[in-house]
């Protein structure tokens, strides 16, 4: 028979007080592969300033939990603060029973609760691309995916596309040392290559003082000097009708500078994002 709260509540698992919902630590467990937190130098860090906060007695919200069939609670929301009170306990804080919330989402919530959440350290793009690619294996399309997690459209196709990149794209961004649009965008002009190149990228990265690669890095913005260098050689230009079309005759000494510009639009204009965003 499965596991209920109702059934939690009656046998002991839970108590509820006036200030809520409270279950014994043994009694929480965390399910593997769910949590796509990757235990880095930044999470550790993250998860030592939030022991020091729990050890000092200062409060935490609830973990958002949902019943588990072999008895206790899966952790649904959570993850950090649960190793916060194991390593309380292991210190010989007085912890024992854990304020809870009921999760009653369905999977798809529930996978997605990961990346709405505020009260977490945010995830980084590559947990977020982990988080996405579980998603798209319920069939979602992006768009839904996207209401999902709050993120645009864009960005989900973005994280899509890296989930399909290869290993070594792929663990460039998971390290930080690659954005995910230059990651993308080097798979899409490199192909199979794509992390070799960006092994290059990253170097270069590092000889000009950057601490990461990414897209404005690899393809520049085309500059707004330049932008109004054009408009005002082109203001210069007399406009004409010929043969049924208008013409612009720039002034003696010009072209060349307007042609140089205009290639150089070209080459980078296909390279930029709609939103200008970067991750």
């Amino acid at each position: 028979m499965a596991n209920s709260f109702k059934q939690m509540k009656n046998n002991g698992t839970l108590k509820r007080t006036d200030s809520g919902m409270f279950i014994k630590l043994a009694d929480i467990h965390v399910q593997e592969g769910f949590n796509k937190r990757v235990d880095d130098e930044r999470t550790q860090a993250a998860d030592d300033d939030l022991f020091n906060h729990l050890s000092s007695g200062k409060p935490v919200p609830p973990l958002e939990v949902r019943p588990r069939d072999e008895g206790g609670v899966w952790i649904v929301e959570g993850h950090r603060r649960h190793r916060a009170y194991l390593r309380c306990r292991d210190a010989g804080k007085p912890v024992e029973w854990i304020a809870i919330l009921p999760f009653t989402g369905s999977d798809v919530e529930r996978i997605a609760r990961i990346m709405n959440s505020n009260s977490q350290l945010a995830l980084t793009p590559y947990e977020q691309s982990q988080v996405v690619k579980e998603l798209s294996g319920f069939n979602l399309s992006p768009d839904e995916i996207a209401a999902l997690v709050g993120k645009s459209r864009a960005t989900v196709d973005k994280l899509l596309a890296l989930t399909q990149a290869n290993h070594d794209v792929q663990t460039l961004v998971k390290d930080g040392a690659v954005a995910v649009d230059a990651a993308v965008e080097r798979v899409k002009e490199h192909g199979e290559q794509a992390g070799k190149v960006l092994a290059g990228d990253v170097e270069k990265a590092k000889a000009a003082g950057k601490k990461r690669v990414t897209k404005s890095f690899i393809a520049p913005k085309f500059s707004a000097p330049k932008s109004r260098k054009l408009v005002t050689l082109l203001a210069q230009a007399e406009v004409r009708e010929i043969d049924g079309q208008t013409a612009y005759i720039l002034p003696a000494g010009t072209q060349l500078d307007v042609l140089t510009i205009l290639d150089e639009y070209r080459s980078t204009s296909g390279k930029e994002n709609p939103d200008g965003s970067e991750i």
